[in-house]
């Protein structure tokens, strides 16, 4: 992943959390246009802030540069509320899914 494409999907993922990248910025304890620095290609993180931002935004390392999962953050907001439904509620819920994935 080169420095336009770690942007690119910072970018996203900070759009897709519902934290502003000011907001973020200030959770990983940088300056307030940190992150606009880093989604406009003209600087990268530290391994240290890299790590930190993964966490504020609920991800894993893993999870940000798997650029085929689209929605890391929000599915693993959705994964806890699976845990609580009967199989016939999960099995609606695969069969929803597998409907939209196949148009």
């Amino acid at each position: 992943m080169n420095r336009n494409d770690f942007a690119k999907r910072l970018s996203t993922l900070v759009g897709s959390s519902g934290i502003s990248a000011r907001d973020l910025s200030l959770k990983v304890g940088q300056h307030t246009g940190y992150i606009n620095s880093i989604e406009n290609g003209r600087i990268l993180p530290s391994m240290e802030a890299f790590f930190k931002i993964c966490e504020e935004l609920e991800i894993t390392p893993v999870e940000f540069f798997d650029t085929t999962n689209k929605y890391p953050i929000v599915i693993n907001r959705l994964l806890p509320y699976f845990s609580s439904l009967n199989r016939t509620e999960f099995d609606t819920i695969v069969n929803l899914i597998t409907t939209f994935s196949h148009k």
